[in-house]
């Protein structure tokens, strides 16, 4: 019987907003520079997983991961580094990733929850966003809903390391079949909790919290 609901925060149940390449795009027109959004985004993914999740060694803390983010941003904006506003740009930007106007809420989400809570599950996080998160959550209204956030940069691992998944688990003293771990990455997401016993939710294209909880039925039971 599922007696826990994990989930992955963006692009899962969080959707940056604007685009994350937009976002970047406004910042830096706001010191008088322009950019290709698109250009900036694919940068952002891949000098992330560069960095994060080639060049760092577990286990990882609020201050690696801060200075990683400088490194990531320092690669994705190597052009601009001379001759720009750089170190008020990263500030600007790392702390507008840290309001809730950085992401929406997918719709239905809440509700979700909420079914869930009245059913008696647990609902964490298991996220590779940093200690930024804890604000976002509390200022959409969502922190009070999770038993638990699991931060890779807090734990100490990012997914998809089987660790941050285990440490769920050990908190809530859960077996892996009593859980399901949602999350919009195959890699990240549901291979590794896949592997662990866990049950998995891999939403492809747009979260429909309607369509998961339906699916979700199944395992309370």
């Amino acid at each position: 019987m599922l007696k826990g609901i994990f989930l992955d925060a963006e692009g899962t149940f969080l959707l940056f907003n604007p685009d994350l390449g937009v976002i970047y795009q406004r910042i830096w027109e706001s010191f008088g520079i322009k950019i290709d959004p698109e250009i900036t985004k694919r940068k952002m993914r891949l000098f992330f997983r560069k960095i994060f999740k080639e060049k760092l060694t577990p286990p990882l803390n609020g201050e690696i991961c801060k200075k990683a983010w400088e490194e990531v941003f320092e690669k994705v904006f190597e052009d601009f580094k001379n001759g720009a506003p750089f170190e008020e740009v990263f500030k600007r930007a790392y702390q507008f990733f840290a309001s809730p106007e950085c992401v929406r809420v997918v719709p239905g989400f809440k509700e979700f929850l909420i079914k869930g809570k009245e059913m008696g599950l647990k609902f964490a996080v298991i996220s590779n966003w940093d200690c930024r998160l804890y604000s976002i959550l509390e200022g959409h209204g969502l922190l009070s809903f999770f038993d638990g956030v699991f931060i890779g940069c807090e734990v100490g691992y990012l997914k998809p390391s089987p660790e941050i998944f285990k440490r769920a688990l050990e908190y809530f003293n859960l077996e892996p079949k009593e859980t399901v771990m949602i999350g919009d990455s195959l890699e990240d997401d549901i291979e590794v909790p896949k592997a662990l016993g866990m049950h998995t939710y891999y939403i492809k294209e747009k979260p429909d919290y309607y369509l998961i909880w339906e699916h979700l039925k199944g395992y309370l039971s």
